[in-house]
């Protein structure tokens, strides 16, 4: 058996995606796959005069928006969560004294 015959093989907008599964985690492969699919043929349905190139760029945005949008809500988070580790580490120091 080949590398080539090992490959899983997904369609995107009638463009095939490989993945190895020696490589990658096919299943998370899978699932983004699954995910822009999907993201796809919401547009469709809401708008089926877009040309391919189009869907593609939109979802793209779409989900970059959303990692941006994840970042900056982590980036918060850790924030918040290392003021709040300094407050408690004060007030322990201020009790042991």
């Amino acid at each position: 058996m080949t590398k080539m015959s090992q490959d899983i093989e997904y369609n995107v907008l009638g463009c095939k995606v490989r993945v190895r599964p020696d490589q990658n985690d096919s299943t998370n492969a899978k699932a983004v796959i699954d995910l822009v699919n999907a993201e796809i043929q919401h547009l469709k349905s809401a708008r089926p005069m877009l040309r391919d190139t189009d869907l593609a760029v939109l979802v793209a945005l779409k989900m970059a928006t959303e990692k941006t949008q994840l970042e900056d809500e982590y980036k918060e988070n850790i924030l918040k969560l290392e003021g709040s580790l300094e407050t408690a580490l004060q007030a322990l120091n201020f009790e042991a004294n």
